[in-house]
């Protein structure tokens, strides 16, 4: 058998699909409700009442206030859509807990690399789908909402979408590099930790990464950093031309370089830990 062939891979992909559409459904649902329940409570319970800014305050200071609601609405789905991906990150083989769906899984007339990259489509990239549809839903029902109480209507997407498409400010690549390294190498523990976990592979990958952090925090303190004069960023300003110049030190190219490496390897050692699930298995680990 090939390692892949892409009409065995859209079959076998399609299969698995129908097979867990009832929990997508679910899935859409909940997380529509709860971002629903969130727009509701930062328009409707939170901050300064409706009803008191149309009565105390100009039209002007009354779009600004609900616009600053419909924006803390927006940063709860920002937050939500990370956990989700966490959450999906850490599920990636949750359909597989006991030895029928095992065996069903596992006996596919398809390859390793063809199942473990279905399982990771539809874990992450469909779960941000359906988290992204979700909040528009969501938001879609509040403006409905808002339009037959008589309110403004503010989308919640357009106005940080605005801003993000305006005059980018001048950010160094160094610094967007390293917010998106540490967030990939974070969503890759929980795909090693929803491979390593047979039983609550969300709870047991989060507790093993906060004590590991602690102690790696307990270690490090050990060491006198202030003798080593270590700065990873520096900065000088400059009189003349007005402009803030930041300077990275070798150490800064050096961690990151190491995170994102790791990241790949995170995903590698993932799919070896795959390759080693047996059917019969009544460990809380997958080897």
């Amino acid at each position: 058998m090939s390692t892949f062939n892409i009409n065995r891979f859209s079959q076998a992909l399609k299969c698995q699909f129908l097979v867990l559409r009832k929990t997508w459904i679910r899935l859409f649902g909940i997380f529509t409700l709860v971002m629903f329940m969130a727009d509701l409570f930062f328009t409707r319970v939170q901050g300064t009442q409706y009803d008191t800014l149309i009565n105390s305050f100009p039209t002007e200071e009354v779009i600004r206030t609900y616009t600053n609601h419909v924006e803390a609405s927006f940063a709860f789905g920002m937050i939500f859509f990370c956990f989700s991906m966490l959450f999906g990150a850490s599920f990636l083989f949750s359909g597989m807990k006991d030895t029928r769906k095992r065996s069903a899984f596992l006996l596919w007339p398809v390859s390793n690399l063809e199942k473990y990259t279905i399982n990771l489509l539809l874990s992450v990239l469909w779960l941000a789908v359906i988290t992204i549809g979700a909040y528009l839903l969501a938001d879609g029902l509040r403006v409905l909402i808002d339009w037959l109480t008589g309110r403004i209507v503010i989308w919640g997407p357009l106005k940080p979408f605005a801003n993000a498409l305006g005059p980018a400010p001048a950010e160094h690549w160094q610094m967007a590099w390293m917010l998106l390294a540490w967030i990939f190498y974070t969503h890759s523990l929980y795909i090693v930790g929803g491979t390593l976990f047979r039983r609550q592979q969300f709870l047991l990958t989060s507790c093993t990464i906060v004590l590991v952090a602690i102690l790696l925090t307990m270690l490090l303190n050990q060491i006198d950093w202030n003798s080593m004069d270590i700065e990873f960023v520096t900065g000088t300003w400059d009189e003349k031309t007005k402009t803030y110049t930041q300077t990275f030190h070798p150490l800064f190219y050096i961690l990151n370089t190491a995170v994102t490496l790791l990241i790949f390897v995170h995903y590698w050692a993932s799919y070896k830990l795959f390759t080693r699930m047996q059917v019969i298995n009544n460990k809380w680990l997958n080897v």
